[in-house]
């Protein structure tokens, strides 16, 4: 089926202006156009493809660098959909963490609850990337405290190991924590996707055994309260994007995850 340019704009919710931008930049090209060049049509593919520019936007992608990112074959595009939507989650782990931060400030200018200081800053930095300023010296004097890069046998460069080289091992590191963290909720979803073909309920111990893993992961961002993670089982189920998600693994997942997830919560965290 064809759409104009109008009926795109009205079910994707995207300005006619910014469609023409995107038309402009050669991001997004018309099915085709009527007798009347003004006149242009779009089908599946292209809706598809403004699909992936705006997730590309959601994920902060600047728009000069949307183009190589988009994809024309369906196995690419599943690659990159699927990256997508651990981006995702992760920016939504980050926001409830950020949520934490707020609750707990909040209780301590009520003078209920003490808070840390580092505390104060949850959320806003991913906790490697703090570790990571945390191993930096923030000043002259305060690397004189420090020991000197040849006394560090475990972070000394080989002989042959140019910056550039461990630069890019952490670049590596990075990656493979990605990746593994892609890997291990990608396990638990199907594992929960087998114990509900299985016909084992939400509190059964082997699927709170498996909820444990899913806490243990959350807790690589953030800890969460019993509040929070419970939240966060509401926002799978609620929130169209992880919806379709879990939809992806199994048409129930989204709401036994969550049910599972209330109750863990209650036994573990309250």
């Amino acid at each position: 089926m064809a759409y104009t340019i109008a009926d795109v704009s009205g079910m994707s919710g995207v300005s006619l202006d910014e469609l023409s931008q995107y038309v402009d930049a050669g991001l997004l090209t018309p099915a085709f156009v009527g007798s009347d060049p003004s006149d242009v049509y779009y089908e599946k593919p292209e809706l598809l493809k403004l699909q992936q520019i705006l997730f590309c936007k959601e994920l902060g992608v600047e728009q000069e660098e949307i183009g190589s990112m988009l994809q024309e074959d369906p196995y690419d595009m599943i690659q990159m959909m699927q990256q997508q939507r651990i981006q995702m989650l992760e920016k939504a782990l980050r926001l409830h963490g950020l949520i934490q931060t707020l609750d707990k400030t909040i209780s301590h200018l009520q003078g209920e609850q003490e808070i840390e200081e580092s505390a104060l800053y949850e959320g806003f930095v991913e906790p490697k990337q703090r570790n990571m300023l945390l191993q930096q010296p923030s000043s002259r004097a305060d690397s004189m405290h420090r020991p000197k890069l040849d006394e560090m046998d475990s972070d000394k460069p080989r002989p042959n190991q140019s910056p550039d080289n461990t630069l890019q091992s952490v670049q590596l590191k990075t990656k493979r924590d990605y990746l593994d963290s892609q890997e291990k909720i990608d396990g638990i979803n199907r594992d929960l996707h087998q114990a509900i073909e299985d016909g084992l309920s939400a509190d059964s111990p082997k699927v709170q055994q498996i909820i444990s893993r899913h806490l243990e992961w959350v807790k690589g961002y953030y800890t969460p309260t019993a509040e929070i993670y419970r939240e966060l089982g509401n926002l799978y189920v609620e929130h169209q994007n992880f919806r379709q998600m879990y939809d992806g693994y199994h048409p129930k997942l989204a709401e036994f995850l969550r049910d599972a997830m209330i109750i863990k919560a209650e036994q573990e965290l309250s």
